[in-house]
């Protein structure tokens, strides 16, 4: 954890549990939409496209187990 970081959660510790709990909602809508939108970036995209077919080769080739095994 950065120290930046570590002051402003320090900070927030100090608050009131129900402005902790809005603000950590907040950061995890924040998280959220950056997930996703790493999710769909083109990168992101063509490397799980090109995951899924691997996979696929591997299954066709019987070269995978059911899960779990």
């Amino acid at each position: 954890m950065t120290e930046a970081l570590r002051r402003v959660v320090s900070e927030i510790e100090d608050l009131p549990e129900e402005e902790q709990d809005r603000i950590a909602n907040m950061l995890q809508t924040e998280l959220d939409r950056m997930w996703d939108e790493m999710l769909e970036s083109p990168g992101s995209i063509r490397v799980l496209d090109e995951m899924a077919e691997r996979v696929r080769s591997q299954r066709r080739a019987g070269q995978t187990k059911e899960f779990p095994s």
